[in-house]
């Protein structure tokens, strides 16, 4: 199968690239920077530049493209550059769509979330066949969400109530390809991390594995999207599908 894998250079797209490959499937890749990589086109969801010809010639989809780091973009790339994208599946005839997004996020008043929702609602108007896998937080987002607890000297600062639900990002793009290679299925079940951890918990492992002895307190967020996170919104208990746990994670990654 041919497949095309917007934001194929991030974290979890590079992880489905690989496994697409090495089952001997034939991915696409659609970046902003893809320099270095084989079969990619290089375009921007914003603008629409490069997605024709992204789209020529495939089979499927796979939407893991966000603008997680430039949220100020996100309405332009996540919103209207997936309805974008849409129509141009369409033109393609595109067999099947397949979006990745987050779960719980229904459950939480975020304006990220609000645009992943909104993102959402496009690939459900049926214009072409689709399938939205929402997956709970990768080991490293959570990582990533500790250096900014942590930026201050000698001093960690967390919301030690939050619940999150980790899970590892190779575990969640096999599943992608399971998904995307198959039958458009609509909103699927989601995948979850194989534990819920509150955040004192995940940030204690990951000071002690780091050998950081440095002080940590609990940060209290008056927002109602931090009430809502601590509250277990961001997480499935139900599919604890992954097996790989945040200290499994962790000691692989920092073992000497």
């Amino acid at each position: 199968m041919n497949v095309l894998v917007t934001g194929g250079t991030g974290n979890l797209g590079r992880h489905a690239v690989m496994l697409l490959r090495q089952s001997g499937h034939r991915a696409r890749i659609f970046s902003r920077q893809p320099r270095g990589h084989v079969d990619a086109v290089q375009g921007d969801l914003r603008t629409g530049a490069g997605l024709a010809r992204a789209v020529a010639g495939m089979d499927a989809i796979v939407h893991a493209a966000s603008a997680t780091r430039e949220p100020w973009r996100g309405r332009a790339v996540d919103v209207r550059g997936t309805r974008r994208l849409l129509a141009m599946a369409h033109e393609a005839n595109i067999r099947h769509f397949l979006y990745v997004s987050i779960v719980g996020i229904d459950g939480v008043g975020y304006p990220y979330y609000r645009t992943k929702l909104a993102a959402e609602a496009e690939v459900r108007k049926d214009i072409v066949p689709w399938s939205i896998l929402r997956a709970t937080q990768f080991h490293d987002f959570v990582e990533l969400l500790l250096r900014g607890f942590a930026r201050m000297r000698g001093l960690i600062a967390v919301p030690y109530a939050w619940q999150l639900q980790p899970v590892d990002v190779n575990e969640v793009a096999r599943r992608v390809v399971d998904v995307v290679l198959g039958e458009p299925g609509g909103l699927l079940p989601d995948f979850g991390g194989p534990e819920i951890r509150d955040m004192k918990s995940l940030a204690q492992s990951w000071l002690s594995m780091r050998k950081d002895e440095r002080r940590m307190i609990d940060l209290r967020l008056p927002l109602k999207f931090s009430r809502q996170i601590a509250e277990g919104h961001l997480t499935s208990p139900e599919h604890k599908d992954g097996h790989v746990t945040f200290e499994q994670h962790l000691a692989q990654k920092y073992a000497l």
